[in-house]
């Protein structure tokens, strides 16, 4: 004759698969492990997780288009700067009382500025790309469209302007001369203005792009992460049961050995 306790048996297996998954989930500090913890919850946590991702790279983007940004509008400072120097050489260069050797100094000393005018258009360069060579617009991607920074063909703006023809050898051709490095700062300034504004948007951008993470991240954490407090009190909850479950099965095995001792 065989005596069964299935139900002590039982209570102790489910005692020991309810603390089997809370040490899981106080292990990972994860409320959803696999998609038997909450299939729908789940998918939205990964869907969150995707966006987050995507928005932390979409913010690593238009950072870079942020120091872009300041690098070019850093180089059209250094352009402008050369340009004001050589305003003040065709403003001086307009004194009447100039004779050839003055005006071979300032022509000279115009001709550096000049080169160095060369030198940051041919510099000027971000992560390899140089900025002034040509008319582009660089495009930084959000992962919900994209931002774009637009960059000049400095050199050529400033042929435009014939601003490399610059004749000290008379007060004639100083004026000239002042005229076209007047209108050359104009545009300069013009582009410099531009840059500015893209960058601010450029900024503004990232900083949406870093608050909607934030939101998104702190929303996964509300669906997947555990509440540690209510975890461990339910794991406290599950080991007196799995104590109980344990005293109650040995002490029916220990009873239904004494029956059949009896019975035999």
């Amino acid at each position: 004759m065989k005596l069964n306790n299935t139900t002590g048996v039982d209570n102790l297996n489910r005692a020991q698969q309810q603390q089997e998954s809370l040490l899981k989930k106080l292990a990972t500090a994860r409320r959803i492990n696999s998609a038997a913890d909450d299939a729908a919850g789940l998918q939205i946590a990964n869907q969150l997780s995707s966006k987050v991702n995507a928005n932390a790279q979409g913010e690593r983007n238009v950072n870079d288009g942020v120091s872009l940004a300041r690098v070019y509008e850093q180089g059209l400072q250094g352009i402008n700067d050369n340009l004001g120097e050589l305003n003040r050489l065709a403003v001086a260069a307009g004194n009447g009382i100039y004779g050839t050797e003055e005006r071979q100094a300032l022509q000279t000393e115009a001709d550096s500025y000049l080169a160095n005018i060369q030198q940051v258009i041919d510099n000027t360069a971000f992560s390899g790309k140089k900025l002034f060579d040509a008319d582009a617009s660089v495009a930084f991607g959000t992962g919900n469209g994209s931002v774009n920074l637009t960059t000049t063909d400095v050199q050529a703006v400033l042929q435009s302007q014939d601003a490399f023809n610059i004749d000290f050898s008379s007060a004639a051709s100083a004026e000239q001369a002042l005229t076209r490095i007047t209108d050359a700062i104009d545009v300069i300034g013009g582009l410099q203005a531009q840059a500015g504004a893209e960058a601010n948007r450029l900024a503004g951008t990232g900083n949406n792009l870093s608050s909607q993470q934030i939101a998104q991240a702190a929303a996964r954490s509300r669906i997947e992460d555990l509440d540690f407090a209510r975890a461990a009190s339910d794991k406290t909850a599950a080991d007196i049961l799995s104590q109980s479950s344990t005293s109650v099965a040995m002490q029916a095995r220990i009873q239904q050995q004494q029956a059949l001792t009896l019975l035999g």
